[in-house]
């Protein structure tokens, strides 16, 4: 029986890592084609969120899945290098994130000010915020 379970919990390990990567990878795009595309005040930018609804939405989505995150990086399977080469990826993963999170703001936002109506900016912070959370985390976590 656990040569069937051990198994399945890596191939587990890496789709959830897969689908984290897919996530940060399509939001990073989204921002990153507002950075390059939207130069004049008359075009509109790539949204996320178009209602209240779909930001309250993909806020739990990003709450939820950083909350399996940090469950998952909290209880890492695995010895040895295994165990140290996943706190990498994840570590790489969630710091880049913030760092283009971060690059993104500066750019579209931080020139303008701070208002919190503006529910991409809200939602920019709280990925930023959980990415940042969860880097340190990782760190955390290795030192020990």
């Amino acid at each position: 029986m656990n040569k069937l379970i051990l198994p399945t919990i890596y191939i587990g390990e890496w789709i959830l890592f897969l689908y984290v990567f897919l996530m940060i990878l399509a939001f990073n795009l989204m921002n990153m084609v507002n950075v390059i595309y939207v130069d004049t005040p008359g075009e509109v930018p790539v949204a996320a969120t178009t209602t209240t609804a779909s930001f309250i939405q993909f806020v739990l989505l990003v709450l939820g899945l950083g909350a399996v995150c940090f469950l998952y990086i909290k209880y890492f399977a695995g010895d040895g290098y295994y165990k140290r080469f996943k706190g990498i990826a994840w570590g790489i993963l969630f710091a880049f994130n913030s760092i283009a999170c971060l690059g993104y703001y500066l750019i579209w936002y931080g020139l303008d000010g701070f208002d919190l109506r503006n529910t991409e900016l809200v939602l920019l912070l709280i990925v930023m915020m959980v990415s940042v959370f969860l880097t340190t985390q990782i760190k955390w976590k290795s030192n020990n």
